[in-house]
């Protein structure tokens, strides 16, 4: 390997997983078209018959007019008063003008549905957060929640939760027009432990992040399960478990979709987490890396993905940095054919320096295991970079574009297993 590029590997622990405050950073887009915001007509949306439980509210029936004009704030609310744990809030096909200047609060056990793919809010909150709910059993589902105006906020802000279901969804923030910040969806807002929240078959395009726990919160969250989504066209990252003052425990995200994303972000960012498994994603179009596994983080597994073109920039598609363990990543395709940065498709190596994200005191991963991946190099990339790591194995991988010697560094690293890799 070149000093050059040994630089560029090492000064990558400086990158970190994002620091994120409740008042969170504006998007890194710079300069922004003007017009409304893009439609992006290419994306999957969310499809199929609604859903409806209990006792049904309809908007309409308390005064909503869906007429995208007037103001339906008012009629959202008496809805949500009028609605106890099993009913339905039901948001018939429209597009509704939401301008709340307090969040609008989703009742303990309700489900908030509308009509997949024809009910639309768009909303520009006075408040912190568009809708806001916590508690045991809520639901929502079949909704368009799109930020309407240059605000900051939060579309979808959750308290302490038992049991939270979203489907069926799509988050839109107009990070193409709008400077301030929108993300989709905060949790941790309680500092509480909360439980099984589920979120499947949603769309989140043009936001900040799309989904986070602010670094302050104390929250620790168990048992979340990501399926079937697609992250597009963020300004940051897509997935971010990260909370230095608290924690995620068992975190699932299957058969996603994360692509185009020209930011310091990541498809799913990983630190201060136990139990976490990616699998079965594709990931494209990322200027840094697609997955980011930082700051004491354990038993993750990277499995079964397809990577294309990603750390287009700088860095990886896979970093582990910072005190990690035992890190599993198998049987992934990486097509780093169009690279041209000297990067590590896999770089595993110490943190950085200092108090800025990623700059905790340099420890590094111990027990990282590479194993049975795809690695389509191009000339520029190294396949796998393990620099200062203790204990692992890298085995059983595929390399094409480079010769065995150029494909793996392992400068610094100690007790770690090498064979079975084949150029091919």
């Amino acid at each position: 390997m070149t000093a050059s590029r040994r630089r560029v590997l090492t000064t990558a622990a400086a990158a970190g997983a994002a620091v994120v405050g409740t008042a969170a950073c504006a998007s890194v887009f710079g300069s922004r078209r003007a017009g409304p915001p893009a439609a992006d007509p290419d994306l999957p949306r969310p499809a199929g018959p609604p859903r409806r439980q209990g006792t049904v509210v309809d908007v309409r029936a308390v005064g909503a007019t869906g007429d995208g004009v007037t103001d339906d704030a008012a009629a959202f609310a008496r809805a949500m008063t009028q609605a106890r744990a099993g009913d339905t809030v039901f948001v018939p096909a429209g597009t509704y003008h939401l301008v709340p200047t307090r969040p609008l609060v989703v009742p303990p056990g309700v489900l908030f549905a509308g009509e997949p793919g024809r009910s639309v809010l768009r909303m520009t909150p006075r408040a912190t957060a568009a809708i806001e709910v916590r508690g045991a059993d809520c639901a929502l589902d079949g909704l368009e929640l799109a930020r309407a105006g240059d605000v900051e906020t939060v579309l979808l802000r959750v308290g302490q939760v038992d049991r939270l279901t979203l489907s069926r969804l799509v988050f839109s923030g107009a990070a193409d027009v709008y400077a301030s910040f929108c993300h989709g969806i905060q949790l941790g807002v309680d500092g509480d432990t909360s439980t099984a929240l589920t979120l499947t078959d949603s769309l989140f395009h043009r936001l900040t992040y799309g989904l986070y726990q602010a670094n302050d919160s104390p929250a620790v969250t168990t048992g979340v399960e990501v399926g079937g989504c697609t992250f597009a066209r963020n300004a940051n990252t897509d997935l971010e478990f990260n909370s230095p003052s608290g924690s995620f425990r068992r975190v699932r995200v299957r058969g996603c979709t994360f692509r185009d994303n020209d930011s310091p972000g990541f498809a799913v960012g990983v630190a201060y987490c136990a139990d976490v498994a990616i699998s079965g994603c594709t990931m494209t179009n990322y200027r840094m890396e697609a997955v980011h596994v930082e700051d004491w983080s354990s038993d993750v597994a990277v499995t079964d993905n397809r990577m294309t073109a990603c750390g287009l920039s700088e860095y990886a598609f896979v970093q582990i940095i910072q005190g990690c363990t035992r890190v599993v990543v198998r049987g992934n395709v990486f097509d780093a054919t169009a690279n041209t940065a000297e990067i590590a498709v896999v770089n595993a190596l110490a943190g950085g320096r200092g108090s800025s994200a990623g700059g905790r005191p340099v420890v590094p991963p111990t027990a990282v295991t590479v194993t049975g991946n795809d690695f389509r190099c191009s000339p520029d990339v190294t396949a796998v970079a393990f620099l200062g790591v203790d204990g692992g194995s890298i085995t059983g991988n595929r390399i094409s574009g480079l010769a065995l010697d150029d494909a793996l560094d392992l400068e610094g690293a100690t007790r770690v297993a090498v064979g079975s890799n084949a150029a091919v």
